[in-house]
């Protein structure tokens, strides 16, 4: 199952979030299966890991788990932004931990694309990227997220991995 959340944060931290994407440290080496040489690289940035500080990101994370009662009784452990452009859709794909919190910060355009997919019971779903939208699905759902349909455009997800409390 997935949890569609739209217009998630409040407008003003919305735009925060969105404008704080520019000053991001990407990397580009990033696969979302690591041992698999076949998987596309693409850009990634990290934001909290569990023995850092607490810092803005992790701030979110505790709204995110004030707010959303599908969270109650797990903690987050990372968090990270993943950048896709053009040409560089992800592969198929599972998560670590037990569940993930996906965010889009970014202003979108449709036809842009940048979907999210997901193969649950055989069945492919497509969720549209939308800026303020926040998706929660078990970490074990295969999934991938689609690059850009145009040039010139970052498609950025914020992805918050997270465990069961024990």
């Amino acid at each position: 199952m997935i949890t569609v959340k739209d217009n998630f944060f409040r407008d003003d931290l919305s735009k925060m979030i969105t404008k704080g994407t520019e000053t991001y440290k990407w990397s580009y080496n990033h696969k979302a299966v690591m041992a698999d040489p076949t998987h596309n690289k693409f850009f990634v940035c990290h934001l909290w890991s569990q023995p850092s500080e607490e810092n803005f990101f992790h701030i979110l994370w505790q709204q995110i788990h004030r707010n959303l009662p599908e969270v109650a009784g797990f903690d987050c452990f990372r968090i990270i932004a993943n950048g896709q452009v053009k040409g560089q859709n992800g592969n198929w794909h599972k998560d670590h931990g037990d569940k993930t919190a996906l965010y889009f910060p970014l202003e979108w355009v449709h036809e842009w694309g940048g979907t999210t997919h997901f193969k649950l019971e055989d069945a492919e779903t497509e969720i549209e990227y939308k800026q303020n939208r926040l998706l929660l699905f078990n970490s074990n759902v295969l999934h991938y997220g689609s690059g850009p349909a145009i040039d010139n455009v970052l498609r950025i997800s914020i992805a918050f991995n997270l465990r069961r409390q024990t």
